[in-house]
């Protein structure tokens, strides 16, 4: 379980993500550098357990909610930090 401030990127991004829950909307192998950044978990708007990174998030211990769909995403786009426990299912954005 981790409670952590959010930061959405694009491919270009040049923002720093270290321990932060990166949110992408369409994460495919471009995103990988992601990984070399110690971030705290993601989520990602498309994508299901099968994509790949759903894979590199197991790889990695990354704490992920990969294809949370259209309105939950939107949600936590405008959160400032999110709680997300992969465990329990939860995935909440705070205000």
């Amino acid at each position: 379980s981790i409670l952590s401030k959010t930061i959405s990127i694009d491919l270009m991004s040049t923002k720093k993500i270290s321990s932060a829950i990166v949110l992408i909307r369409k994460a495919d192998p471009g995103f990988d550098w992601i990984f070399s950044h110690n971030i705290s978990g993601l989520i990602t708007e498309y994508g299901g357990a099968n994509s790949h990174m759903a894979i590199r998030c197991a790889e990695f211990g990354v704490p992920a909610a990969i294809g949370c769909g259209e309105q939950r995403f939107n949600s936590l786009m405008k959160a400032n930090r999110v709680h997300l426990d992969c465990a329990a299912g939860i995935v909440s954005p705070l205000y």
